[in-house]
């Protein structure tokens, strides 16, 4: 048998190699215990090193999920089913794979909590649907071996979900300003970007005095009969301002408006002396008051929420926490004729004739059982 001798210098080029990677994961190695504050000595070699490693802990774990929100049976469709995956980590924040996860979830009303499933971490999807809880639920993932290492997610539901951030729909696929139910000395209606992610649109005073606008919503859902526990919320951001209601003010509102005899509308003010008023029929009947909605200098939420009924119902007038609330004139379904809706309502008291008014909203949203 022919002999062949070894290549020497092949074999001290590997023995380099090898010397310079075991040096290099004893760097490595001795970063970790540093990190966790664990001792050796400079004589350990890998394996000893090794042996001292910490054992990776389930320390934290957290949500991961693109959508905010859910859809039931609305016109958003992209919104029936969102999805979610937990990540453990452990001691050193370093995600650990494959541990055993569990979801529960309860009302975000209130409620007890009932299981949701069982999942491995970075491995399963947690996929979530609407259902018949027009309200939506808190999901809570928790380590399966440590229920008190868990996290939570806040899912609502809505019919339909417009707000100043969603760039996928925007208000023009929700406001009908193409045939408003009223329109007092209303030129124009300008919503040129409206579909393209703004919150906002103007409207332009044909002469000068009172404008008064009601644009009714589009894709909205049945609000009497079988979906009677329908809800429809619009919210604005309003700030007084220093002026008094004599010298002039702008708000914004809503309610059920139609061409029959009667309405339900409010609307929330920016004056200095009051900051809501309600109407009769289609005109400002009452006189206005300062309910404690606004804050001079400040944006206060304030929400239009219009329940359903099977017959009617009383539109209501509240602040973000409900701490003020109040309630217009009664809508009845038989007095309102053929064209009636959910509405959105801006109105000017004094404008000048060709004044663009820009009217802006925070969200719409709709729940339906």
């Amino acid at each position: 048998m022919t002999f062949n001798p070894p290549d020497l210098s092949e074999i001290l080029t590997n023995e380099q190699t090898l010397n310079s990677r075991l040096t290099s994961m004893q760097s490595d190695l001795r970063d970790i215990l540093d990190d966790n504050s664990i001792s050796y000595s400079q004589n350990d070699g890998v394996i000893p090193l090794i042996r001292k490693l910490p054992v990776p802990v389930p320390t934290t774990i957290e949500w991961n999920c693109y959508t905010s929100w859910l859809s039931k049976d609305g016109p958003q469709s992209g919104h029936a089913s969102a999805r979610g995956y937990p990540v453990v980590r452990d001691q050193s924040g370093t995600y650990i794979p494959n541990v055993p996860v569990t979801v529960r979830r309860k009302p975000i009303s209130g409620g007890s909590w009932s299981s949701y499933g069982t999942y491995t971490s970075s491995s399963d999807d947690v996929y979530m649907y609407p259902d018949s809880n027009r309200d939506g639920y808190i999901y809570e993932v928790y380590v399966t071996a440590n229920p008190s290492i868990s996290a939570q997610l806040t899912m609502p539901q809505y019919w339909f979900n417009y707000d100043e951030s969603d760039y996928e729909y925007g208000f023009g696929n929700v406001l009908d300003t193409a045939n408003p139910i009223i329109s007092n000395n209303v030129r124009s209606i300008d919503t040129t970007y409206l579909s393209y992610g703004t919150n906002y649109f103007y409207v332009t005073a044909d002469a000068a005095g009172e404008v008064l606008l009601a644009i009714p919503l589009k894709n909205a859902p049945t609000i009497v009969g079988a979906n009677s526990n329908t809800n429809i919320y619009i919210g604005y951001d309003m700030t007084r301002g220093n002026t008094p209601s004599s010298d002039g003010m702008f708000g914004v509102g809503g309610g059920m408006v139609g061409n029959g005899s009667r309405n339900s509308m409010g609307i929330f003010l920016d004056s200095s002396d009051m900051d809501f008023r309600s109407t009769y029929m289609s005109t400002f009947y009452f006189s206005g008051s300062d309910k404690g909605y606004t804050e001079t200098g400040v944006a206060k939420e304030c929400i239009v929420n219009i329940p359903g009924g099977n017959s009617g119902g009383y539109t209501w007038f509240n602040n973000a926490d409900e701490s003020i609330s109040n309630y217009g004139p009664y809508w009845y379904a038989s007095q309102l004729g053929s064209t009636y809706a959910p509405c959105i309502v801006a109105y000017k008291s004094n404008a000048t004739a060709g004044e663009r008014i820009r009217v802006t909203i925070k969200y719409i949203r709709a729940t339906s059982p």
